[in-house]
């Protein structure tokens, strides 16, 4: 049997010197070409041996870092808030999972990874499943990377996660707002206590948004902050776009502003909406003023125009009472003047009542007393 030859396989061209091989390797039709034979088949094996690496790396998908890059680019699309919100979990995640690539990241891997985090709280842990989900999403979605699994949804939240439980403001604070409803300084908290909303919805009522005729505030923007200065944004959710009543209290607290200029912001009183720091020393001056503030004293470094710095000391004072609690109070408002959830869910601007049950829904003493007196009438009932 004669043994076989290096140019077995080989092409001699019309120029009676140059070698050449034809082969399709990965569906690609591919030429070699040498003068010497020996040269033509390394080129060949060093081709088929790079398709193959090829082949395996697109076997296994692109780099998770690759993919989570193009997610943040995402994110910076995104409401400033819910930037720096997401931001801190997408650099996570980058970290976690940089160097492998998106088909070997399996369920047990992003379960573990869930599990290092058990230390925050549970809706900051479930926002990084939220991105991890998105991640793979994007990647399946793409038409470049096609991907086709999609292990974040294969996994679980893990268990015993911290739930904090918000609670409405006490019945004292509640009462220094209705005692001194006409208080100037008191329209940021009687506009959240009669109206629930969140911050940036509150702070984005104009005059124009008030029916005083027919008794409802129409919400419809809200305001965000970037740093300290405010932009015009949309409501958290499109439920939050909505109309909601106009309380007797919030109505005469507004009275001096019905003729003013329509495009004026009520919790600034100008054409402008606060900036943060507007907000928040008003926040704080109203509940420094009867009493439910406390006093933050530290030491500040202060640059000179000469550029040397100096000590100072720095007085500021802090409410015991955040703005967000009266969103709460509101729905317990609604509870106990028997408002139906149908209702309650649409006045508050949620898209279902999970939030309504899970979180803002606090039994007040008095919903246990009421509860207590319909229960003894039903008792007696013959």
């Amino acid at each position: 049997m004669s043994k076989n030859k290096i140019t077995d396989g080989l092409r001699l061209m019309p120029n009676g010197k140059t070698w050449s091989r034809a082969e399709i390797i990965n569906d690609k039709r591919c030429f070699f070409y040498s003068n010497d034979p020996q040269k033509v088949w390394d080129k060949r094996n060093t081709a088929i041996s790079t398709a193959n690496e090829e082949k395996i790396i697109a076997d296994r998908g692109p780099l998770f870092e690759t993919v989570c890059d193009a997610y943040k680019e995402q994110v910076y699309k995104m409401k400033y808030g819910t930037q720096r919100t997401y931001l801190p979990a997408v650099k996570r995640a980058h970290d976690r999972f940089e160097g492998k690539h998106m088909r070997e990241i399996e369920p047990y891997m992003i379960s573990e990874f869930l599990k290092s985090l058990s230390g925050m709280a549970h809706t900051t842990v479930s926002n990084h499943k939220t991105i991890l989900n998105a991640i793979f999403q994007l990647w399946i979605d793409s038409p470049t990377w096609r991907g086709d699994v999609n292990p974040a949804k294969m996994t679980s939240l893990p268990r015993g996660l911290k739930k904090t439980k918000r609670n409405p403001p006490t019945e004292e604070q509640v009462n220094v707002v209705k005692q001194h409803y006409l208080d100037t300084d008191a329209l940021l908290a009687v506009t959240y206590l009669c109206t629930g909303e969140r911050r940036g919805e509150a702070c984005g009522i104009r005059i124009k948004d008030i029916d005083f005729e027919n008794k409802t505030i129409s919400i419809s923007e809200a305001i965000g902050f970037k740093s300290n200065q405010p932009y015009i944004t949309s409501t958290k959710t499109l439920a939050g776009v909505r109309k909601i009543p106009l309380l007797l209290m919030l109505e005469k607290a507004l009275d001096p502003m019905r003729n003013l200029n329509p495009n004026i912001y009520i919790l600034s009183g100008t054409e402008n909406p606060l900036t943060f720091s507007q907000y928040d020393k008003k926040w704080n001056e109203f509940w420094k003023k009867y009493g439910f503030a406390h006093k933050i004293e530290k030491i500040e470094k202060q640059k000179k125009q000469n550029g040397k710095y100096y000590e100072c000391h720095i007085v500021r004072w802090r409410s015991d009472v955040v703005a967000h609690q009266f969103r709460h109070e509101y729905v317990c408002m609604l509870c106990m003047a028997d408002v139906s959830e149908e209702i309650a869910i649409q006045l508050v601007g949620h898209a279902n009542a999970k939030m309504i049950h899970e979180v803002y829904m606090s039994l007040k003493p008095q919903m246990i007393t009421s509860a207590g007196n319909k229960l003894d009438a039903f008792l007696k009932q013959k």
